[in-house]
């Protein structure tokens, strides 16, 4: 198969996907239509700042079941062990390590006042 046959072939497959998903939601009730919808902004909304966390209280707003926690990584300051590789490599270590050691931690998301924080 050469490159055009693949590309025809992906772009059909595209078209039968969409319009599959097209007349899937045209069968939907009205009342489905909006349970789904509520259903996709929720899993939009844990994607962006994960789930809710029922017994945090937003330090800002004070209202407790609205805030949302994920795991982050965050840059946070130098690393000794990475530095002193540096030191003993000649800097060739910095091109594939950085110098900048990374910290484990968990970012908040108030969905009553949009305040965002970590700890």
């Amino acid at each position: 198969m050469d490159i055009a046959t693949i590309l025809i072939i992906g772009a059909a497959v595209l078209v039968v996907i969409v319009w599959w998903i097209v007349i899937s939601e045209r069968r939907m009730s009205p009342e489905d239509r909006a349970v789904h919808q509520r259903n996709l902004q929720r899993l939009s909304l844990d994607q962006q700042h994960g789930q809710i966390s029922p017994q945090i209280i937003c330090p800002h707003c004070q209202t407790r079941g609205t805030v949302r926690t994920k795991a982050i990584k965050k840059k946070a300051g130098i690393s000794g062990g990475k530095a002193t590789a540096a030191l003993l490599t000649g800097g060739v270590s910095l091109l594939a390590t950085g110098l900048a050691r990374k910290e484990a931690l968990t970012q908040a998301h108030c969905e009553n006042c949009n305040s965002v924080w970590s700890f």
